[in-house]
């Protein structure tokens, strides 16, 4: 079965189940979301990018990330939206229960 959710919250999910995570970016500011942790029992089969479909500088995009439920058990998923520089400007986090 497929999760979508668009940001971080709680999930129960089932093994082999894939959760679809839609987190908004803005490129044009030098942003990008990147994963910091990811728990064992799950796996980050993908990442994706959607640019806005608004040309004007500055425009919203969005990054996809894509996990796998692998095993049973409580997982946590980490992220932090960073520039370039490795500088967090936001930190998000969630937790995905596995049964």
């Amino acid at each position: 079965m497929r999760h979508v959710t668009t940001g971080p919250r709680d999930l129960q999910v089932a093994v082999g189940d894939t959760i679809e995570l839609h987190l908004p970016e803005n490129t044009s500011r030098d942003y990008t979301w990147c994963p910091t942790h990811i728990g064992k029992g799950l796996l980050l089969s993908d990442v994706r990018f959607v640019p806005s479909r608004n040309p004007l500088p500055g425009a919203g995009s969005e990054r996809i990330l894509y996990l796998r439920a692998k095993r049973a058990g409580t997982w946590p998923v980490s992220l932090q939206l960073q520039r370039a520089e490795h500088v967090p400007a936001d930190e998000r986090r969630m937790t995905v229960t596995v049964t």
